[in-house]
This record gives structure tokens, sequence and C-alpha cells, in this order.
């Protein structure tokens, strides 16, 4: 089976992120039958190795063989673009884009492009400590000299690992907490996949940069998508 023209996605990292992401870039296409949305093909490969855990101990089992395996997968199935909508998932971008054809979508820097473009100044990166830890953001960051800001990070870790990867639901003191150890800022980069779930579910505003959002435009974009 061929899924030419269609969008493919290395999901399962988590699988709530993947589901969301997926509600995304159908509710943000205009369309008014089912013929008008994306063709796309989700991966979700769950047991793929904890990206946090190996980017900051490379003893632990690699995420790597698996993404490449998936997007692989997907070229091979005729996916004309590769979206991985895991923020700490792109520690391996320009590795798995040597190995494949059709071009892997950068969320982070895409992200970056997107406050740039906003004017932003003074940023929270909010994210796994595996992303913190590989200045996945903050590379992006300095070239465009934004200044970042970093959070509590156990508070972080503990609303992605504790609550929304177990399903449960995230206290809103505690996120609040979270938000004002941060101090000034004039926007906040939800800088894992987990935490994208909340801006629905927390209803926050603007200045809450989504980057599965940023990466749902941009896809719909490049399909000459009709967006919302």
């Amino acid at each position: 089976m061929k899924m030419e023209n269609s969008l493919g996605i290395v999901g399962g990292l988590g699988p709530l992120a993947s589901a969301y992401f997926y509600e995304l870039l159908t509710l943000r296409t205009k369309a008014t039958k089912d013929q008008d949305h994306l063709n796309l093909v989700l991966l979700s490969h769950a047991d793929t190795p904890d990206r946090t855990d190996y980017i900051l101990d490379h003893s632990k089992p690699s995420p790597y063989p698996n993404l490449l395996e998936d997007c692989k997968t997907l070229e091979n199935l005729g996916c004309k673009l590769i979206s991985i909508p895991c923020n700490t998932a792109n520690y391996f971008h320009d590795e798995l884009q040597e190995e494949i054809k059709v071009p892997i979508s950068n969320m982070i820097a895409n992200t970056v492009t997107y406050i740039k473009k906003h004017n932003y100044h003074n940023v929270v990166i909010m994210a796994t400590t595996g992303t913190i830890k590989a200045n996945l953001y903050q590379q992006y960051l300095e070239k465009e000299n934004i200044n970042y800001i970093l959070p509590n990070q156990d508070l972080v870790m503990s609303i992605i690992y504790d609550y929304v990867k177990t399903g449960k639901k995230v206290p809103k003191e505690l996120w609040e907490q979270m938000i004002k150890s941060c101090g000034q800022a004039d926007c906040f980069i939800l800088g894992c996949t987990e935490l994208s779930v909340l801006k629905k579910e927390f209803n926050l505003s603007e200045m809450f940069v989504d980057p599965l959002e940023i990466e749902a435009d941009n896809i719909l974009d490049f399909f000459h998508k009709e967006r919302l």
C-alpha cells in the first residue's frame, strides 16, 4: 500500500500527545467534507525508549532505532513530509534526516521562528530535563539573541511525568507554582507535548506558545490546506 502525498507522523511519544496532535490537525483545517482533510499515517510506537532517560544517560536504551525504523516505514509508504510531535525527540532530528530522503519537520526551529516573528524577548522554556540538558531550544534562541528563562525543573518534570503521562489531572496550584518560579516573561514555550495538552485544559492565553499548534499550521501550509 502506498500513501502518496501524505503526512507521516512518528507518534506514541507519548500517545496522548499524538492523539491531541491529530485532533489539532483536524480542527485547524478549513474543511466542509472528509476529503478536504490531510491524508496521513500515524505510527504510535509507544514502546520507544524514553528520550530524556537516554539523553541524560547514554547507557540507557536509545530511542533512535525505533525512530529511524518509523521514519523509514513512513518514507517507504510514500509520505511527503514526516513530523515527530515530541520536542525531546528532536535531539535526533539531524541524524535522522541524514538517513531519510523526505523532509522531517523541525518543530523546535519552527517554534523559535514563530517567537522571533512575534517579537517575544523574555521566553520561558518549559520542557523535559532531556530537552533542557541537550540545549535544544537554547541553541536556536541564542542564534536569534532572544533571552530565555528556565523554570523550576523539578516542578516541570513532576507535571509531565507524575501527572500527564500517568493520566492524572494536573493540580492547578502545582501549575501556578511552576509559573511563579519563572519570574518576568512575555512568552512561555510549552516545550513538551504533554504540556501542549494543558493549553486546552487550562484555557491558557496566547502567551503560552504551543509548538504542536505551530507544527500543525506549518504542515497544513506545506500541503496547501486552508487553515481556520
